[in-house]
């Protein structure tokens, strides 16, 4: 990418109108044996905090790890608002100061294509626990299957902004369970057992005013000034109406483990 990436720049409208996962995956990763009360976890690129706050949620002691200070102040707010006590750390997932095979958990939701991701696996393999998972996480809307979605799109190309894949997700064509196929080797090779994957799909239901803030919070729009994305906003406005939108989604995730004496499983 020709430009840095910062969500930084887009932190009052992250924190504001990016979703939540709906709860079902915590029963999904209950069903795996995934447990979450009184355990500790690390939320790689915890953003906003949306996902730290659901993990709390589920009675889990979290740290979120963030690299734009922005959201951190914005994840300190909803916190408040949400009566929740969570760790933040100013830090890169590269480098996190925290003690040795200490956590049970370690997630990252839409962050994973951000990272150098082998040294995170270093990091991941030194902060987890023996037995610790990894939960990596991506979720997306569908303009294959949403009429408002592809316009959304469209109108968004028809500005002049260059549509890819977000991060390293642009990388590698070829997907596994709606992730570059060369992370799972990658998994494999920093000796993590892949328990499980899968997807799921949902709906959302967004006012328009909620579509466009969330359309402003994307990747691609980061680094675009007010007067595109008021453009873009206005343009969307005319053309989806004023009815709720109902849009799809899906989320994606890979569940991995750490062996019990940090080398691989013998399980399938």
């Amino acid at each position: 990418m020709s430009k840095k990436i910062s969500f930084g720049n887009v932190a009052q409208e992250y924190a504001k109108y990016r979703d939540q996962l709906p709860d079902v995956i915590f029963e999904q990763l209950r069903e795996r044996n995934v447990v979450f009360e009184n355990k500790k976890a690390i939320d790689l690129g915890a953003g906003s905090g949306i996902f730290s706050r659901a993990l709390a949620n589920q009675g889990v002691e979290v740290y979120g790890i963030e690299p734009e200070y922005n959201l951190i102040n914005e994840a300190r707010l909803q916190d408040h608002v949400h009566n929740k006590s969570i760790t933040y750390l100013n830090s890169v997932a590269e480098e996190i100061d925290l003690p040795d095979q200490s956590f049970d958990l370690i997630t990252a939701l839409r962050a994973w294509h951000w990272f150098e991701r082998i040294k995170v696996l270093e990091e991941v393999n030194r902060l987890l626990k023996p037995e610790g998972h990894l939960i990596i996480i991506h979720a997306i809307f569908l303009p294959h299957i949403s009429a408002a979605a592809q316009q959304s799109l469209n109108i968004i190309r028809s500005n002049g902004v260059d549509i890819q894949p977000a991060g390293s997700m642009a990388y590698t064509a070829e997907r596994r369970n709606g992730f570059p196929v060369n992370w799972f080797e990658e998994w494999l090779t920093a000796e993590l057992q892949i328990v499980d994957e899968w997807q799921y799909n949902y709906d959302l239901t967004f006012t328009i005013d909620e579509w466009c803030g969330k359309v402003n919070s994307l990747s691609w729009l980061t680094n675009a000034d007010e007067a595109l994305k008021d453009r873009i906003s206005e343009q969307l406005k005319a053309s989806l109406g004023n009815a709720p939108l109902i849009i799809p989604h899906q989320y994606s995730v890979v569940l991995l483990k750490k062996s019990q004496e940090g080398h691989p499983s013998n399980e399938c």
